[in-house]
């Protein structure tokens, strides 16, 4: 059902508006709304949105450095890591993050700090050993750099020659006068080579060098090349143990995570608060504002805010269903999931009618049809609630699992009816060729081959029932379209719009089903029932139009059972997907494995086991997102379509904004 709704006009101190937001957090019960009526002045800006929003970001980051840190770790050695999302806390905790302000950016400031330091010390390192692997050629110069330096009269080149041009180097530098050549050593890069040459020759030398390739070396200093290396090396590793301090030191911040999102989700409710406060009314000493609040709980409402000041007016209004306020829905435990089906679609309006009580029922039921497997709905069943235990609660992933678990009940019921247990015929194999169960299944149950005839027409037993579930949804959604008409006084409406077609469209099932089962009674008394239901609905479709409508509107409404059959046709793809899926089953699992693989032996066995569970959860996993699809759009369309009044907004109130906890 959908909570009644009352607009809270509420008039305060200002040095008490912080305080009152606050209460009318912990109450979950208030949504403020825009009270530009008494917009006396431009409203102060209660926090700087910006900032808000930007440290928020920062956390997030700061939490995924910490998170990457950890993942540097071996498994053993990480003691503890990031609190997931969805942890609980109490409303004290929450409240007390405002006096821990100042602790939290600490903790922000000394991760960015130290993340910025380790961005250094990896760009520091790239450099040392990019150097490192410079000096690498050149470690046959055993004497001291300064040794290579040039003098007064000569000049001193050291560096490399590729190898495939060395051979040549030393026999062109041969012919040069005044210039002395050297083979130092060998290495990766090429032949390294000293020349010396007296001044005089040195444009002659240089061009020498340079049409070999010559790179030269240019290092230099009282050390030799095995100290800068030894040098190299220390800072490296003296680089490589700050940046471990330093990730030690943000694996250390795992245990503020808890903290730090908490802070996160507070802040953003500073900032809820701030938008909340651009609606107010103001003056220097005073503020007035309006709220939606949940009709059953403006007492409670009422007593948090008189608790924190006593200079606090509260007057509560309550909203007609043919006003706006937002939507707030109260459904069992389990209906409770399916809301999020539903809103996927539109939340429902106001003043309308809830349809998840009936809809969560036909949605389980029709992916139970779809699944129609024992072994797959146990499985969904399961999964669905293992899978929502570790998701926080009410979450849609949470609830989606449920929805999922709820319809394996379904499938295991359907499945087990049909005979279908991961695909194989287990009740038929035990029963055996003959039985009273087997020849039943042959003539009423068989997908494929039990056939009914429908008026001289031969039709697939289970696809007629497919389309009678769908047609007794469709008159149950024309009854909820009267129930919502009566509600608003138009009891006209209902009668002839809904409950006429709806007794119409109950009574063509059993019409169908008298005819099928050739039981002449039955048929020809709900045949009548079936012509005046809808007749009826037809000839009083303009009932409450004026003038010339009354006429027209009864074209329409006979031109509209096209609709109708189409809508019913549509409940054909429950037997189709029903069907492709438990064949593609019965072929993976006694087609081949059980028919083929088996007989062949233990390798054939273990190969057909194989075949089983993966082609299986194959099934599963293709079945599952068609079973969804195709539920919700018989719910949106045929379902939804006969009385549905989406558009609403849902109810959400002060301090609903934490996405990373819930409260205790």
């Amino acid at each position: 059902m959908i909570a009644e709704m009352s607009v809270m006009t509420l008039v305060g101190l200002t040095k008490d508006k912080d305080a009152l937001l606050d209460a009318m957090q912990k109450t979950f019960a208030v949504q403020v709304k825009s009270a530009k009526e008494y917009a006396f002045t431009e409203p102060p800006k209660a926090a700087d949105h910006e900032w808000i929003k930007s440290f928020e970001d920062r956390i997030d980051k700061c939490l995924k450095i910490v998170d990457g840190a950890l993942s540097e770790l071996p498994k053993e050695e990480r003691k503890e890591g990031v609190i997931k999302d969805g942890f609980g806390a109490s409303k004290d905790e929450f409240f007390a993050m405002e006096k821990r302000r100042g602790e939290i950016e600490g903790y922000v400031l000394g991760i960015e700090s130290a993340n910025r330091r380790r961005a250094e010390i990896k760009a520091e390192t790239s450099n040392l050993e990019k150097t490192l692997k410079s000096y690498l050629p050149y470690e046959c110069l055993e004497r001291k750099l300064s040794a290579y330096s040039s003098t007064k009269s000569t000049v001193v080149y050291i560096g490399i020659i590729p190898s495939d041009k060395a051979n040549g180097f030393f026999a062109a530098a041969d012919g040069l006068e005044l210039v002395f050549v050297e083979n130092l050593g060998q290495s990766a890069a090429g032949t390294v080579v000293g020349a010396v040459a007296f001044k005089s020759a040195k444009e002659k030398a240089e061009e020498t060098l340079s049409a070999y390739g010559f790179t030269k070396l240019t290092l230099s200093g009282d050390v030799t090349v095995n100290e800068l290396e030894r040098q190299a090396e220390w800072q490296i590793e003296k680089l490589k143990a700050e940046d471990k301090e330093l990730s030690g030191k943000l694996c250390g911040y795992a245990q503020k995570s808890r903290d730090m999102k908490l802070y996160a989700d507070y802040l953003a409710f500073c900032g809820e608060k701030a938008e909340a406060e651009s609606k107010f009314g103001v003056t220097k000493a005073a503020f007035v504002m309006e709220a939606y609040v949940p009709t059953e709980d403006k007492e409670n409402v009422r007593a948090a805010l008189s608790e924190i000041s006593p200079a606090v007016f509260t007057e509560f209004k309550s909203v007609k269903r043919d006003e706006f306020a937002p939507t707030l829905t109260h459904n069992g435990k389990v209906v409770r999931n399916f809301e999020t089906v539903t809103n996927l679609y539109s939340a429902p309006a106001y003043g309308a009618l809830d349809p998840n009580a009936v809809m969560s029922f036909f949605f389980s039921l029709f992916m139970g049809v779809i699944m129609a497997d024992f072994g797959y709905g146990l499985l969904m069943l399961v999964g669905g609630f293992v899978f929502a235990s570790k998701q926080r609660e009410g979450t849609s992933l949470n609830r989606m699992a449920k929805i999922f678990a709820y319809g394996g009940i379904f499938a295991m019921i359907v499945g087990a009816l049909f005979d279908s247990w991961f695909g194989y015929p287990l009740l038929r194999t035990i029963f055996g060729a003959g039985s009273p169960y087997n020849n039943f299944y042959d003539a009423h149950l068989d997908a494929i081959n039990a056939m009914t005839s429908v008026m001289g027409v031969n039709v697939p037993a289970i696809l007629l029932w497919c389309l009678g579930l769908g047609t007794t949804q469709i008159a149950v959604g024309l009854v909820l379209k009267a129930v919502q008409d009566f509600g608003r006084g138009k009891i006209i409406d209902g009668i002839c719009g809904g409950l006429l077609w709806a007794i119409g469209l109950f009574a063509f099932v059993v019409w169908v089903f008298g005819i099928a089962t050739k039981n002449d009674g039955l048929a020809n008394v709900f045949l009548y029932i079936t012509l005046g239901g809808i007749g009826g609905g037809i000839l009083t479709a303009g009932i409450t139009e004026k003038g010339f409508g009354k006429i027209t509107k009864i074209f329409t409404s006979a031109y509209g059972l096209v609709n109708y059959v189409s809508d019913i046709l549509s409940y054909a793809r429950l037997y189709g997907l029903m069907l492709s899926g438990a064949k593609i089953a019965e072929i993976f699992t006694y087609t081949i494995a059980v028919g083929m693989l088996f007989p062949m032996g233990v390798f054939g066995v273990i190969f057909g086991v194989v075949v089983i569970v993966v082609g299986n959860l194959f099934n599963l996993a293709m079945n599952l997102l068609g079973a969804y699809i195709h539920d919700a759009r018989l719910q949106y369309v045929e379902f939804y379509g006969k009385f549905f009044e989406g558009e609403g907004e849902q109810f959400r109130p002060l301090g609903s904004s934490a996405q990373r906890i819930y409260f205790k």
